[in-house]
């Protein structure tokens, strides 16, 4: 068996917090503004920018630069199969809950496929100057 916690233990330090005290934290909370969050998708596109830069970055080996131009088609692929069919399966079933930042799914999707084609056209000429670049 488990011993019992104290319950003068379990409260300490809880009887010193306010009404008041929660009261200025939702106040604060209502003074942001309502774009301080990012994208959940969108933010996940620009890692996967990143990992594409370094693809592009000719001062690493070739070989480098090919194993992150797998990642970053690895990395979009699980992207697609994970979250775009989430936003399209919630759209199908009529649940179009509002993302994290308060935009439709219809709106992130057509977001995401900007995004993800001006990528996949990066990717593409990436790799293609990559393997004219390599000796034969």
């Amino acid at each position: 068996m488990y011993p019992m916690i104290d319950p003068a233990l379990a409260d300490a330090g809880l009887g010193d917090a306010e009404d008041d005290d929660f009261d200025a934290i939702e106040s604060y909370d209502s003074q942001l503004p309502d774009h301080r969050y990012l994208d959940r998708e969108l933010s996940w596109l620009a890692f996967n920018q990143r990992v594409l830069e370094l693809a592009e970055d000719p001062s690493l080996p070739e070989l480098e630069r090919a194993n992150f131009l797998a990642i970053f088609a690895s990395n979009l692929d699980e992207f697609f199969m994970v979250r775009v069919a989430g936003l399209k399966r919630r759209i199908m079933t009529g649940l179009a809950v509002p993302t994290n930042i308060g935009r439709s799914p219809v709106d992130a999707l057509a977001d995401i496929s900007r995004e993800a084609h001006a990528l996949q056209l990066r990717h593409a000429d990436a790799w293609t100057s990559l393997v004219v670049s390599c000796p034969r």
